[in-house]
């Protein structure tokens, strides 16, 4: 298969993971009892909605992770170490981030069920664990720093609009601060606007763009 057809089946991942992260993102606080967030996480798990919704979300950040070796495929000439890093790390919180997503749709509902358990999740003692939050921590660090090395790779070079960079780091930046759900949920649609943004410019040969803005 020539390399042409793969970063073009990554442009399709990528675009398809944009999709899914969109429909999870705003479906996310219109369909769960976010009243509950605070006051009693099980219930949200308990959902019928939940279950799908952690699905969507599992699905899409595997299909960025796909989509964006396509991207540094096209970056591969001149990304240096700064995109090499870059791109590592980026991979690296996208598998850690798939991680997390995997206990939502296949741990958290089993704990929620059973009475014995349930209190893991409504008195927050996953959530706020030593180990949980350091590995929260661990994957805000690979999100933060790969984006920035990778985003500045991607801004640098003439394969790719300069402002797809921009996008994807802005919505990079304001879902792995995790400041406020609001803001996490801004950050994952201007990311998802970013990765669209990249996934076009696949579907097109490197030789057919010459513009650095």
């Amino acid at each position: 298969m020539q390399l042409l057809s793969i970063q073009r089946l990554s442009g399709g991942a990528l675009i398809l993971g944009a999709l899914l992260l969109v429909t999870y993102a705003t479906a996310f606080p219109v369909l769960l009892p976010m009243d509950k967030m605070d006051s009693d996480f099980a219930q949200l798990v308990l959902s019928p909605h939940w279950l799908w919704l952690a699905g969507v979300a599992l699905a899409g950040v595997l299909l960025l992770a796909a989509g964006f070796a396509g991207v540094y495929s096209r970056l591969y000439g001149t990304a240096g170490w700064t995109g090499l890093i870059g791109f590592v790390l980026l991979e690296l919180a996208y598998l850690l981030q798939a991680m997390m997503v995997s206990w939502e749709v296949f741990l958290y509902p089993v704990i929620a069920r059973h009475s014995g358990s349930v209190s893991l999740l409504r008195d927050k003692l996953i959530i706020e664990d030593r180990l949980v939050h350091g590995f929260e921590l661990a994957t805000a660090f690979a999100i933060l720093a790969g984006t920035v090395l990778f985003c500045l790779t991607l801004v640098r070079s003439r394969c790719f609009p300069r402002y797809a960079g921009v996008v994807v780091f802005v919505g990079a930046l304001l879902y792995g601060l995790n400041l406020s759900m609001t803001l996490a949920i801004a950050g994952i649609l201007i990311h998802a606007l970013g990765c669209l943004i990249l996934a076009l410019r696949l579907f097109r040969p490197a030789e057919t763009y010459q513009g650095g803005t």
